[in-house]
């Protein structure tokens, strides 16, 4: 851990300023965000960070750009975690966060770092310039090994650096798209604490949460001790049905009526963006098709086919909607196929963070570090869903009404059927930490500063799962006979599955099976639903020990001054292993759940060399002018040795105006899931065009797997840009914009579904390749095929490239008329994307995909191509009002819609969206020592756009997009 010596203080105006909930730097040290004037005061220990480079004696000489936020702008907004302020900055995306989560049953209470949309894993998050422990969950999903936020108690934190250009020269592995480094409290004399509550305007999304930050001085101020905690709850929003534009019910339907004369959807687009989109399956049961006695198909069952059931097990016609395809069709009966899923899981969390530092000279400190964290998540998850549920004639629950239309040839029939009248499964999903560090640092000889430190920390996962079908024993219970007209020919109204009877079915592991009956709605006895209905556990712990030396210093000066030089060397061990009940470890639930065992490990040893030279001081042309360079030798025990370098420069032509440039080479090695996870399975609705029909089809996939063989990652970046400090007449104003352009090769990837699906269907025969196919037995053709199965691992396919720019913008000034200390500042930021090019590496004609304007969430690198923060403050001594606008560009669902003849929409845009949020503070007491604070998010309860997925069949993409409505916090902060 490296701390430098730089004077900073900024005016109470820039202050208030900082970004509001955005990134945006408060202080002079970040060099690459403007600020007002620094003054000769220096912070309590008169040190800081600079995280961009270890050889910079402040962050003005940094050429990779660094944005800061400060501890205000997490108050301000009562933030319980520092990921709802990232989120907030137009670089960052949140992929992983509780409002984009409501379908991700692995990691519901996940709050990650994305910067760039480029994906977690490519984001390195760390503490003091340390790494910490990742978030290694049950890989069933193929969720990446991050870092989560939730670990980190924001009373404890100082600010926040973001870097946001690659950095794998000086913190190794995963920096690709930028590192966050969270820099905690080193000093705090006194006690705070805070306790605030909130909720919707609907009356959901409530929440509370109490903390506390306090320290000490001892020993003459020789050592100091701080301490935080604190505890956060917040119940989440149930379904879409608690909102008016979820009532709404949008979603996309595939058109499989397209080709069909007659019929609605004749003519139409192959995808259709709708309101009123409900199931397909049927509540009560919907008779499909069938099988002969002789071996044949039946696609259409005279008298049966499209029926429904009644709840005495009758029958009815079945309202079908104008249009429908896979298992939703507009209009027509019923509801949502995810009525009773969660739009935002409840999250609980705790952290407990404390550092102690002791100066046993002027040249040498110790120090330990470390904490304690837990978040719960909960997700309720999906009704069961049957999309084509086999039946032999011989059920004893077919009522005789039925079965008199069954022809005699005809041994099964299929149904579809989405059990409302059977509990959604719920994954309950723990994430516990414990992490620690200890160091020492110091000075010899001048100039020269060390420093050395030893890390360790455990991520402990745990998935729950309750009320979630157990595939085998569906199927044993489904399978329902009359024990007499089995066993003897006279029925003896004694109802049994078929597998628990003597014979040729009789299976040992139906014992204790109930029958059930699924013809109509209501009809499954408890007893049935007790037995179908299952709980898994899997569990991961994840351990990382990591060390790590630094030398700083100046070992000669050129013409124009010192030049500074940084070496150092690493080790890091990370092992991983998964635990997991019987039925998941063998793919056993119906949805998801399943997370088949498996270990791994690696480790890596690490050197890197950087230093800061400089060229020229104060010549007629050039105030200053310093180059920058670094390199990293990496030993991998998995992908071998490994180097990333950059260079870069920093031109002060005149005071104030800093210029900049730098490119580097960064890699990320292949986490231990990406090589080592078997993977496993879930079984959901696949759209894939198979030998030019447009077809849909409910299938196990397998898209989490890894790949022992899965190299390295490299990326090459580019940034170029200004800073501008304004002084004088300008004082209190600050601009800086920066040019990137992050082209990322050999890119780890575990493709999803959709994306797979969409390359094969747009002809790559590559990814056609990854599914497995059978006879289509719903078309009379015996040589017609359907897709049956996907198995996809981790792949070093293609490049990811992002081209875009970084803008901030801020003023601050005093206002006089507004009282006591009355001042006005202004801070925004935004960032605009040129291109998102995703490129599979197959090598075909339509291989690269740009995803700048998407603003759906199917696809990865997915991004609207503008995002703005704009945070305006007025205050004075004994208050402070900040209105924050958030605004989001408009776009596309899918930038791949309309591009072929099978992809067509009717729709394709979205909406440009603005929000706003408003934040306030009371001051009372001497030095603030009581603040009362409130917020009101979404102030006008501005509805989300409709943008749908159709996979996960959720309405909004709510990684942008705000699912709560208008919502008010209100808190308050006592200082002792």
């Amino acid at each position: 851990m490296l701390r430098l010596r730089y004077s900073l203080q900024v005016t109470a105006a820039f202050t208030a300023a900082c970004f509001g909930g955005s990134a945006l730097a408060q202080e002079v040290p970040a060099g690459t965000t403007p600020a007002t004037e620094a003054s000769d005061e220096r912070d309590p220990r008169g040190e800081i960070v600079v995280t961009a480079s270890r050889t910079a004696t402040n962050g003005l000489q940094a050429p990779t750009p660094t944005q800061v936020v400060g501890a205000e702008v997490i108050e301000k907004q009562g933030a319980t975690t520092v990921m709802e302020v990232l989120n907030l900055n137009p670089a960052f995306k949140a992929t992983r966060s509780p409002g984009a989560n409501a379908t991700n049953t692995s990691s519901p209470a996940q709050a990650t770092a994305d910067l760039r949309a480029l994906g977690g894993q490519r984001t390195l998050v760390l503490v003091n310039q340390s790494r910490v422990v990742p978030f290694a969950p049950a890989s069933n999903l193929g969720v990446p090994t991050t870092t989560d936020l939730n670990l980190f108690p924001t009373l404890m934190i100082e600010r926040v650096d973001v870097v946001t250009g690659g950095a794998s020269a000086l913190y190794g592995s995963d920096a690709v798209s930028g590192v966050v480094n969270i820099i905690m409290k080193k000093e705090y004399d006194g006690l705070q604490v805070t306790a605030q509550a909130g909720a919707s305007q609907s009356g959901d999304y409530g929440n509370y949460r109490v903390g506390f930050v306090g320290g000490t001085s001892f020993n003459e101020g020789r050592g100091n001790i701080v301490l935080s905690g604190d505890y956060s709850y917040n119940d989440g929003v149930s379904d879409i049905y608690n909102r008016d534009w979820g009532r709404e019910e949008w979603m996309i339907v595939t058109n499989s009526q397209r080709t069909v004369a007659g019929t609605a959807g004749f003519g139409q687009p192959n995808f259709i963006l709708a309101r009123n989109v409900h199931n397909s399956l049927g509540e009560d049961g919907v008779i499909l098709n069938g099988a002969t006695t002789t071996g044949g198909n039946i696609a259409n069952i005279p008298g049966l086919t499209g029926m429904a059931f009644t709840a005495n097990g009758g029958l009815r016609p079945y309202n079908k909607g104008a249009i429908f395809g896979g298992q939703t069709m507009i209009g027509g009966e019923g509801a949502s196929i995810i009525k009773g899923t969660d739009l935002i899981p409840s999250v609980e969390r705790m952290t407990l963070y404390g550092s102690l530092y002791y100066e046993f000279s002027d040249s040498l400190t110790a120090y330990v570090e470390g904490g304690y964290s837990t978040s719960t998540g909960i997700l309720d998850g999906v009704p069961m869903r049957l999309a084509s549920q086999r039946i032999l004639r011989d059920n004893a629950y077919i009522s005789p009404q039925v079965r008199a239309l069954l022809p005699a040839n005809l041994a099964s029939f299929n149904i579809s059927r989405i059990a409302y009248d059977i509990p959604n499964n719920v994954y309950e999903i723990t994430n516990e930490t414990p992490h620690g560090v200890v160091g020492f640092e110091g000075k010899f000889g001048g100039s020269w500063k060390w420093d050395a430190h030893v890390s360790y920390g455990v991520n402990n996962y745990s998935s729950a799962t309750f009320l979630n079908p157990v595939t085998a024993k569906l199927n044993f219970a489904i399978d329902a006979v009359d024990q007499g007209q089995f066993q003897t020919g006279v029925a003896n109204g004694n109802i049994v599955c078929r597998a628990t009877l003597p014979g040729a079915a009789f299976n040992a592991a139906a014992t204790g099976c109930v029958p059930i009956n699924l013809f109509g709605a209501g009809n499954p006895s408890q007893a049935a639903r007790d037995y179908i209905l299952g709980s898994g556990l899997a569990e991961v712990k994840y351990d990382q020990l990591a060390a790590g030396v630094n030398l700083v210093g100046e070992p000669f000066a050129t013409w124009a001054g010192p030049v500074v030089i940084a070496v150092g060397a690493e080790y890091r061990r990370e092992t991983q292993a998964l635990t997991a009940d019987a039925v998941g470890s063998a793919n056993g639930f119906l949805t998801a759940g399943n997370a088949v065992p498996y270990s791994g490990e690696f480790d890596v040893r690490e050197g890197y060399f950087e230093a800061t030279v400089p060229l020229a001081r104060d010549t007629p042309f050039l105030r200053t002018l310093d180059l920058n360079g670094a390199v990293r030798y990496a030993d991998y025990s998995t992908v071998g040795g490994q180097t990333a370098w950059k260079l870069g420069g920093v031109w002060e032509p005149v005071t104030g105006l800093n210029i900049r440039v730098s490119r580097s080479r960064d890699i990320r090695a292949p986490a231990i899931n990406e090589l080592a996870s078997p993977g496993s399975n879930v079984t959901n609705s696949v759209v894939l065009v198979v030998d030019g029909v447009s077809k849909t089809a409910t299938i196990p996939q397998n898209t989490s797997a890894g790949n022992p063989n899965a190299g390295a990652e490299y990326a090459n970046t580019w940034t170029a840009g200004f800073a501008y400090r304004g002084s004088g007449a300008l004082r209190g104003f600050g601009l800086s914009v920066d040019y990137y352009n992050i082209k990322i090769e050999d890119a780890i990837t575990n493709l999803t579904t959709v994306n797979i699906a969409s390359l094969c269907s747009s002809g790559d025969t590559y990814f056609c390749g990854l599914f497995s196919y059978g006879p289509d037995i719903s078309t009379a053709d015996p040589n017609d095929r359907i897709h049956t199965g996907l198995i996809a691992g981790s792949l070093n396919v293609g490049a990811f490239q992002q081209e875009g720019v970084d803008m901030t913008l801020t003023y601050g000034t005093s206002v006089g008329f507004l009282g006591d200390g009355g001042r006005y500042s202004l801070a925004a930021s935004g960032t605009y994307i040129f291109n998102a090019l995703v490129d599979t590496g197959t090598g075909a004609a339509n291989a690269v995909i740009d995803r700048a304007g998407e603003n759906g969430w199917a696809n990865l690198s997915s991004i609207p191509t503008f995002r703005g923060n704009l945070s305006q403050t007025i205050g004075a001594d004994g208050w402070e009002l900040t209105l924050q606008t958030i605004f989001i560009s408009k776009g596309t669902q899918d930038n791949t819609y309309n591009t072929l003849p099978t992809n067509t929409i009717n729709d394709n845009t979205v909406p440009a969206v603005a929000y706003f949020n408003l934040f306030g503070k009371l001051f009372a007491g001497g030095n603030k020592k009581f603040e009362l604070f409130w917020a009101v998010n979404n102030l006008f309860d501005k509805d989300p756009p409709p943008t749908p997925y159709a996979i996960l069949n959720g309405p909004v993409n709510g990684q942008y997009y705000d699912k709560v409505g208008r919502n008010f916090t209100l808190g308050a902060r006592v200082r002792f």
